[in-house]
């Protein structure tokens, strides 16, 4: 009898220690498996945030919004340097229509075809004073130097506006007197360094536009990817409610 309740004790002893150890495997397995979705839904969401920052279409589109303020700031500082220009201090150059040799000759050209859309070529120094420089006070030329739209010059414009500005120390010296000339060629010419900044912004527009366009197919797949790690998120999200059911369970 003593032989049998032994057996009996000693078998109850080992099926609880053999439940303890099955429960203790579950719990390892449960625990272990949870770590790994939450792990799984971790780099889910790291990998999502990658894609967005490094989708081509979201910093092209950062890359123009620059450009755009760059734009914006240029042609603030050069509203303030043309309004304050006195264009009449210009009359007081000492050039004459036969001064060919004088590289200011070149400003005033630019002035023709930038400003006025005119033919370069068709540029005369007693006609351009005449009715750019003595009428209002170089009013009209004032205005247009600092509010005339400069974003569609062309290529052309923009290597000749280059070219101009590889031109102003000379065209500077060679006009320091009366003081008051030289100061307004110098406010001139810092306006004109900013038009070519201008031209050089919205160039760099027109080519992430550009870019943009031919970005369509790689921003398709990049919203796919994304698309599927949310779905593998919120597929490991549903397991693991339901291990926390079975848990309780």
């Amino acid at each position: 009898m003593n032989v049998q309740i032994n057996y009996l004790h000693q078998r109850a002893q080992t099926e609880t220690k053999s439940q303890g150890l099955t429960q203790s495997f579950e719990n390892l397995d449960s625990s272990s498996l949870k770590e790994d979705l939450n792990k799984s839904i971790e780099l889910g969401r790291k990998k999502r945030k990658q894609l967005t920052f490094e989708n081509p279409e979201f910093q092209i589109k950062q890359d123009i919004e620059d450009e755009k303020q760059n734009i914006k700031v240029q042609t603030l500082i050069r509203r303030g340097l043309a309004d304050a220009l006195k264009i009449q201090d210009l009359l007081k150059l000492k050039i004459t229509a036969k001064d060919t040799n004088n590289p200011i000759q070149s400003l005033f050209r630019w002035f023709m075809l930038i400003l006025y859309k005119e033919n370069p070529e068709l540029y005369n120094w007693t006609e351009f004073r005449k009715q750019v420089l003595e009428k209002n006070n170089g009013q009209d030329l004032r205005n247009r130097l600092g509010y005339q739209s400069v974003i569609h010059i062309t290529a052309i414009e923009g290597e000749k506006t280059r070219y101009l500005l590889n031109l102003r120390k000379k065209i500077i010296e060679q006009n320091s007197k009366p003081e008051e000339v030289q100061y307004v060629l110098v406010k001139i010419f810092d306006i004109i360094e900013i038009v070519y900044k201008i031209h050089e912004h919205a160039r760099k527009i027109n080519q992430l536009v550009d870019d943009l366009l031919k970005q369509e197919n790689i921003i398709k797949q990049y919203i796919n990817e994304i698309e599927k790690v949310n779905q593998n998120i919120q597929e490991a999200k549903s397991n693991l409610k339901k291990i926390g059911k079975q848990v309780f369970e």
